[in-house]
């Protein structure tokens, strides 16, 4: 078993060679066009029309394999070096360098084994240790409707830099329970889908991944914050069972578990991105005049050297070429000069679409600040990242969920009918996720939330995109503030004391007691679906 995995994963560390087989074509046929176009008896055919197409075709080849050449490092997670990074936005690789990006590299690594993974019910213990609860049990749900399905899914992913912020921002509070970390990561990610072997999907992010990491608090060397009734004790305590509660723990409770992860678009990110390739407009206009003249010039000595041999024939069509790729660098820049405004106007126009494309998340950025301040008036606490990623996870579990035992622990109202909607969902995106409202009324909070998401349907053996955009109604208890509900220890029946797991839904298999947990977290009152349309 260990080396049929270690020899799938060397097979995805190697180049793809399909993905240069249609460069290879467009070239071909730009051969042959060239060659076809050649009349013995006519020399200065070489300069007619149709050689000239031809050798645009052969040019096109060969930007489409230096393409191909670039996403394929991109993917396997290398670096861009000279001459592509000349006409390629190059982002460079950020390596782990601490016990953060560690964590995080080590949670996508545990992911993709278990999301990729062919064998049914597999040992899931490793991802375990790493997911709270409500992540593991939405990650749990994705894979069982894949498997159903017959779908597997791999993650290949790299950390990137693509703007001047570093390529890892966090922020870390203390929720009275848990250290929160919300963390946003730049990435280059491929999410490849599979049925029966055969690739049918890839997914490229390029934007931001984002992570909510959860801990137990240390107040000393060995001391931490009980997670479950906020006492400090240490760490061996609470393993065998807290002073004061009784809890028990494990070790990896205790530690970093990941609360939250998905990914994200970034108007910051997109900004880098879009700079990046107007500064290679310029570069790009002149490899698209250099490479014709340079292939007119290669084919030279072979259409009038019948004197020399292929060796002398190949070394005076290189020279040749680079003579004439220098003649084609000349007459771009001289036609730079009328060319140049019409770029310019171009960039202006192309500024122009960008803020508008950008006006949004800075406008939901703002939101999201005004939206936090007044909740913070009665939990100063709150986070809103860690509270949109809590929803997240409860959305995406809706979506993957069978019946209505495995979600009615974090909802109160009928989803009946959303599970034979979404019985094809096999993964999902979040394009947006907002914080509309929020109001105390009668003893409980009241929230109010926007979801724009991307579903992938899995139909006629292949995927397709949907977009849905949700309304969200929620609410919880008055006295409860913020708090991450973590391993599934921390649940306990109100009747027996018994551990409950989000699993089995709201009801205690032991005593029957349905647990309220609107003492815990927020709950969904009501899911209103207002637009759903393919893309």
């Amino acid at each position: 078993m260990f080396q049929k995995s270690e020899k799938k994963f060397m097979k995805r560390k190697r180049y793809n060679k399909k993905m240069f087989i249609f460069p290879l074509i467009v070239w071909t046929i730009g051969f042959i066009i060239s060659f076809i176009a050649y009349k013995p008896s006519s020399p200065k055919s070489v300069y007619s029309i149709p050689s000239f197409s031809g050798y645009i075709m052969l040019g096109l080849g060969t930007g489409l394999f230096f393409h191909a050449l670039v996403k394929e490092k991109y993917r396997l997670g290398m670096d861009i070096h000279f001459p592509l990074n000349i006409i390629f936005p190059s982002y460079p690789i950020i390596e782990d360098y601490d016990q953060l990006t560690r964590d995080m590299s080590s949670f996508k690594s545990v992911y993709n084994e278990f999301m990729s993974s062919t064998v049914r019910n597999k040992s899931n213990r490793k991802i375990q240790d790493y997911a709270t609860q409500l992540l593991w049990h939405c990650i749990y749900l994705q894979k069982r409707r894949m498997e159903k399905l017959g779908v597997q899914m791999e993650l290949e992913s790299s950390r990137r830099s693509y703007s001047k912020e570093p390529p890892v921002r966090s922020a870390s509070y203390f929720d009275g329970k848990y250290n929160i970390n919300d963390v946003y990561e730049e990435i280059y990610a491929i999410r490849t889908f599979f049925h029966g072997g055969r690739k049918i999907k890839n997914i490229y992010d390029k934007e931001v991944a984002h992570y909510t990491f959860l801990s137990a608090k240390s107040v000393g060397k060995d001391d931490v914050v009980c997670p479950n009734c906020s006492n400090i004790a240490s760490r061996s305590n609470l393993i065998d069972g807290c002073d004061f509660c009784g809890t028990k723990f494990t070790v990896e409770d205790l530690d970093n578990r990941v609360g939250s992860f998905g990914f994200r678009r970034d108007f910051q990110v997109s900004d880098s991105q879009r700079k990046a390739i107007k500064k290679l407009i310029y570069p790009r206009i002149y490899l698209g005049g250099m490479m014709p003249m340079f292939y007119i010039g290669f084919f030279l000595p072979f259409l009038y050297g019948k004197d020399m041999n292929f060796l002398l024939r190949f070394a005076m069509g290189l020279f040749c070429g680079a003579g004439l790729g220098f003649a084609g660098f000349a007459l771009v820049s001289f036609a730079m000069f009328f060319i140049a405004p019409v770029v310019l106007i171009f960039n202006q126009y192309w500024d122009f679409l960008s803020n508008r494309i950008i006006y949004r998340p800075h406008k939901e950025q703002e939101k999201e600040i005004r939206m936090a301040k007044k909740v913070r008036k009665s939990d100063p606490l709150f986070s809103i990242q860690s509270f949109l990623g809590g929803i997240q996870n409860k959305l995406y579990a809706i979506h993957f969920a069978d019946t209505k035992s495995q979600v009615n622990a974090f909802s109160d109202c009928n989803l009946s009918r959303c599970f034979q909607k979404y019985r094809d969902i096999v993964d999902i995106d979040t394009l947006s996720l907002s914080m509309d409202s929020y109001e105390k009324k009668e003893g409980i909070q009241k929230a109010t939330v926007s979801a724009t998401l991307v579903l992938r349907e899995f139909k006629n053996k292949k995927i397709a995109d949907r977009k849905e955009i949700l309304k969200i109604g929620l609410e919880k208890n008055e006295d409860c503030k913020t708090q991450t509900v973590c391993a599934p220890s921390i649940l306990k029946c109100g009747g027996c004391g018994s551990s409950l797991s989000l699993m089995d839904g709201k009801t205690c298999e032991y005593c029957g007691r349905e647990l309220d947990m609107k003492e815990y977290d927020w709950v969904i009152t009501n899911c209103d679906i207002v637009q759903s349309h393919k893309q």
